[in-house]
C-alpha cells in the first residue's frame, strides 16, 4: 500500500479529509506557520523522497488525535531503532543511551518455558529452556513509573574502571545509590560509580580524603587518579549494577587514558524547554566529547545504516545548528542529531518549542502502522491478542532479578556479539553455575556464543581481559564455559587461578566438544 493511500486510510478513521485537516491546523497554527498541512500534501506524497515536517506532524497528531511517534512510523521513522544505532558507533567517551521506550505498543517477542524448574541445568542454550509463544505489548513488560535505571556505553579511553568495565561495554547504572561516599576512609569504594565532572563522564571508584576532596580512581593502574575536587564539583548519577560485555573486540590501548587530556570545560547541561534547543545540542555535543568533524563522520555511519543520505550532516551543517532554536526540517536530520549526541527525542523537540504533550493520542491501528508482530508464522491474529500465557518460574525468577525488562535494548544484545541473526540456540543460561572457572562467570546471567568459532588456541598465557571463552559440550549432555586450549587430541579447561580446582582435561570430540566461542556476556556485577 502506498503511503498515501496509507494517510487517506488514517485519516478516514476520524472521519477526517486531507482538506478538514488543512482547514484546522491554518486555524489552530497560522496558515505561513510551520504546522500547516497543504492542501496538496498527497501529490507531495508521490515523491519519495519527501515527507511532512516534523511540525506537521505534530500538527497530524493533534488533529488526528493519533500519537506522534505512530504517525512517525508510517513513513518509516521509528523512534526505537535509536536504541539499536547507539550502541554500535565507537566512541571515545562514555556516552548516555537512549533507553526512552517510544512505541509502547511494539511488539515483543515472549517465551514459556519447557521444563520443571528443578531440572534447570547451571549452563543451558535458550531453545532447550524456553520456546517462542505469543508476543507481548511492550507496555506489558514495562513500568513507565520506574525511574531507577540509566545506561550508557563506556568510552574507548574511559579506562579508570578498567578490566572490570571494558571499553565499548554497555551498563546499567542504578540511580538509587547516587550518594557521595564522605567516610574519609583511605581505601576507594568496591562499588564502581558514574560520575559527570567538566562535562564529562567517567567510569570508577570513588575515594574521599580527609580535606573532604573527591578522588576517581583505579584499581589496576595505581597512578591512574582523576582529583574531583569538592563533593559539590561533580555529579554522582548511580552504582554501575550492570554490564553488556563484548568480548569480540580489538585488543585494548589500557595506555589510552591520561589525565592531561581531560578538558577543563564546564558546561551545565540544560534540559527542557528552557534550555534552547541551541544550548541543548551545544552542551549535548560537549558532554559527548565530538568535533563537528568527528559528529560528522559519525553521522556519515548511521545514513550507511539505515540506508538513507538524508541522515549525513556536514560538519558546517552542524555547527549551523547550534545556532538556531527551531528545529530542522527534515525528520532524519533530528533522529541523527539525537543519536549523535545522547538526547532523547521528546527532549529535542521540547528544546525545540514544539507542543508535544497536545500531541499525545490513541496509537494508529496496526495494520495501518505497519507494526511487525514476531513469530507470524506459529500464532493467528486473535491468538496474539487472546493468548493469555502464565508467566513461568524460571523466566519470571530472572526478570525478577534484574528488576525491570530493558525492551528497549533488545536488539543490543546481537550488536555486542556480532552475530546479525540472532537465535536462542546462540544465547546460553549461564546464571546456575554458582562456582565458575572464570571470574568474568560470575553473577552472570545469559551468554553469547558464535558457533563458527571452535579452535581454541594452544596456550592459555594472556591476560584475564584477552582470554577467550568457550562452551563445551560433554558426553552426556551437560556443558561447561571457560578458558580451554586445544593441543592435538586433548581439549584442557583450565580454571581461574583464583580457583582451586586443576585444569580438566578431555578426549576432543570423543568425550568433550567445542561448540562455539563466546563473544558477549550479560552479568551484574559482583
Amino acid at each position: 500500500m502506498h503511503r498515501t493511500d496509507r494517510v487517506r486510510q488514517i485519516l478516514a478513521t476520524r472521519g477526517l479529509t486531507l482538506y478538514q485537516v488543512g482547514h484546522r491546523s491554518a486555524e489552530i497554527f497560522g496558515r505561513s506557520s510551520r504546522y500547516y498541512v497543504p492542501h496538496n500534501l498527497y501529490y507531495s506524497l508521490s515523491d519519495p523522497l519527501l515527507c511532512p515536517s516534523i511540525e506537521q506532524f505534530v500538527a497530524l497528531s493533534q488533529i488526528s488525535n493519533y500519537r506522534l511517534c505512530d504517525w512517525l512510523a508510517v513513513f518509516g521513522f521509528h523512534l526505537d531503532q535509536i536504541a539499536g544505532i547507539q550502541p554500535p558507533l565507537t566512541r571515545t567517551r562514555t556516552v548516555f543511551l537512549d533507553s526512552t521506550l517510544y512505541d509502547e505498543n511494539a511488539w515483543i517477542p515472549w517465551f514459556s518455558q519447557k521444563i520443571p524448574d528443578d531440572a534447570v541445568p547451571s549452563i543451558a542454550p535458550l531453545s532447550s529452556l524456553l520456546s517462542p509463544t505469543a508476543p507481548k505489548r511492550a507496555k506489558e513488560l514495562v513500568d513507565f513509573r520506574r525511574k531507577e535505571f540509566l545506561y550508557a556505553k563506556v568510552g574507548e579511553r574511559d579506562l579508570l574502571a578498567f578490566p572490570d568495565l571494558l571499553p565499548g561495554s554497555v551498563i546499567r547504572i542504578d540511580t538509587r545509590h547516587a550518594e557521595l561516599p564522605l567516610d574519609n576512609t583511605a581505601a576507594p569504594t568496591r562499588q564502581i560509580y558514574l560520575i559527570e565532572h567538566n562535562s564529562q563522564l567517567f567510569c570508577g571508584r570513588l575515594q574521599s580524603t580527609e580535606k573532604g576532596r573527591l578522588i576517581l580512581c583505579s584499581s589496576h593502574f595505581p597512578f591512574a587518579k582523576l582529583e574531583l575536587g569538592r563533593a559539590s564539583a561533580a555529579q554522582v548519577h548511580g552504582v554501575v549494577d550492570a554490564e553488556m560485555r563484548p568480548l569480540t573486540r580489538q585488543p585494548i590501548d589500557y595506555t589510552a587514558w591520561e589525565p592531561a587530556l581531560v578538558p577543563p570545560i564546564a558546561v551545565v547541561r540544560p534540559t527542557g524547554a528552557q534550555a534552547g534547543l541551541k544550548h541543548l545540542l551545544r552542551s549535548s555535543r560537549i558532554l559527548s566529547g565530538l568535533t563537528f568533524r568527528e559528529a560528522s563522520r559519525l553521522s556519515r555511519t548511521i545514513a550507511q545504516v539505515l540506508g538513507d543520505g538524508q541522515y549525513f550532516s556536514a560538519a558546517a551543517t552542524l555547527s549551523d545548528y547550534e545556532t538556531l532554536d527551531h528545529p530542522p526540517r527534515r525528520v532524519q536530520k533530528i533522529i541523527s542529531l539525537c543519536i549523535l549526541y545522547s538526547v532523547p527525542f521528546w527532549e529535542f523537540l521540547r528544546a525545540a518549542g514544539l507542543p508535544i504533550e497536545s500531541a499525545v493520542g490513541d496509537p494508529i491501528p496496526d495494520e495501518l502502522v505497519l507494526r511487525p508482530v514476531p513469530q507470524s508464522d506459529h500464532f493467528s491474529s486473535r491468538a496474539r491478542r487472546e493468548e493469555s500465557v502464565e508467566e513461568s518460574g524460571f523466566l519470571q525468577t530472572v526478570i525478577e532479578k534484574w528488576t525491570e525488562v530493558p525492551v528497549f535494548a533488545r536488539h543490543a544484545l546481537a550488536v555486542a556479539s556480532g552475530l546479525k541473526h540472532l537465535s536462542l540456540s546462540d544465547v546460553f543460561w549461564v546464571g546456575g553455575d554458582s562456582n565458575p572457572v572464570h571470574p568474568y562467570l560470575a553473577n552472570a546471567t545469559l551468554a553469547v556464543i558464535n558457533r563458527r568459532l571452535k579452535k581454541p588456541g594452544r596456550s592459555a598465557a594472556q591476560m584475564l581481559w584477552e582470554q577467550p571463552l568457550y562452551v563445551i559440550l560433554r558426553r552426556g549432555g551437560s556443558f561447561l564455559c571457560g578458558v580451554c586450549t586445544l593441543c592435538k587430541d586433548l581439549l584442557v579447561l583450565h580454571p581461574y587461578p583464583e580457583r582451586s580446582f586443576v585444569p580438566r582435561k578431555f578426549r576432543n570430540e570423543v568425550e568433550a566438544e567445542v561448540i562455539g566461542q563466546v563473544t558477549a556476556i550479560v552479568r551484574h556485577l559482583p
